[in-house]
């Protein structure tokens, strides 16, 4: 226990030094380079065997842990090169992985390192959410909204009591809807079936929106 707090007391240095470790890495990788590259991306991607998957999967990871690197660019190119499903899948292993990764990275270096970095503000919606009589369906709703920083989030949920099982699997069906939406407009992409894929762009704007509304009128952040 003893060492345990020195260790959250050392946290705001342990959280500098694992992020810009973690951005020198993936930056010595190329990843950064992918990343900012479509064409490259799916070239990469499309390297044959398992590197192709490989790849998919650890850049969705790198994508949670260094949560400033927006990942809907590389879930649609995921959907884009291996079909709508089998991106699902391979993206959907990475941001599982990633988010427990960053959950355990939370509790491990603390409060005020991660207050530091995303504000009192988010730490403590998520908090008052995780120990809200309807907790698991709170977090649930906030890993769904859209918008919602919800790789910062995995970090901040690392300080709540919840077990790590509970929290992948609860963030990880939060996440569902929105992953599935860019690997399909990837696959549809592909296809070249603008129809498709206007029809995907339509359903999840609208989604987004009816949920905005439900989320407002149901106050459920405020339980």
């Amino acid at each position: 226990m003893a060492d345990l707090d020195r260790l959250r007391k050392l946290g705001p240095w342990l959280a500098a030094g694992a992020l810009a470790l973690a951005f020198l890495a993936v930056w010595q990788t190329g990843l950064i380079g992918r990343l900012s590259d479509y064409d490259r991306l799916i070239a990469d991607m499309r390297g044959g065997g398992w590197r192709g998957p490989l790849l998919c999967v650890a850049i969705q990871f790198v994508q949670v842990v260094v949560f400033f690197i927006p990942g809907e660019i590389t879930q649609i190119a995921s959907g884009y090169v291996f079909g709508a499903w089998r991106g699902f899948v391979f993206s959907t292993i990475g941001i599982l992985l990633g988010s427990g990764v960053a959950f355990l990275l939370g509790r491990v270096i603390g409060r005020p390192a991660f207050e530091k970095i995303f504000g009192a503000e988010t730490l403590d919606k998520l908090e008052h959410a995780a120990q809200s009589p309807k907790g698991r369906w709170a977090v649930f709703l906030l890993f769904l909204t859209p918008g919602a920083p919800k790789d910062a989030m995995s970090y901040g949920a690392g300080l709540s009591g919840w077990p790590l099982g509970r929290f992948v699997l609860i963030s990880g069906l939060g996440r569902l809807p929105a992953l599935l939406a860019s690997t399909m407009f990837g696959g549809q992409l592909q296809e070249r079936n603008y129809t498709a894929m206007a029809v995907t762009a339509a359903v999840a704007v609208a989604a987004g929106i009816a949920f905005y509304f439900y989320q407002r009128k149901a106050g459920w952040a405020e339980e």
